[in-house]
């Protein structure tokens, strides 16, 4: 039985050009937290990371109120507010103070 594809159609779809290599996954993380962080600086960190957080879930929610899916935004925004309102905790009581902010 003869081969469907002629030997010149079959010249054409070989391959000229290799593939380019593939971008290899960095070993290095985005982002490492320092060992000799004091803690009430990480403790102002993490109260001005959440404190973002908060205020980037209350604006997409409120520029896209009644859209659907944003009750689990919701969620993220109370889990977002109870870790903000812990560390605000964990700060006063160790240190006397509310994280500066």
């Amino acid at each position: 039985m003869a081969d469907p594809i002629s030997e010149p159609v079959r010249s054409v779809m070989k391959k000229i050009v290799p593939d380019p290599p593939r971008p290899k996954t960095p070993n290095t993380p985005f982002f490492t937290v320092q060992s000799d962080m004091y803690p009430p600086d990480a403790l102002a960190h993490v109260s001005e990371l959440l404190r973002g957080v908060i205020e980037t879930i209350d604006e997409h929610c409120r520029t896209r109120a009644g859209e659907p899916g944003l009750n689990m935004l919701g969620n993220a925004m109370h889990a977002s507010e109870i870790a903000f309102a812990l560390v605000e905790h964990v700060h006063t009581r160790l240190y006397g103070q509310h994280a500066q902010g």
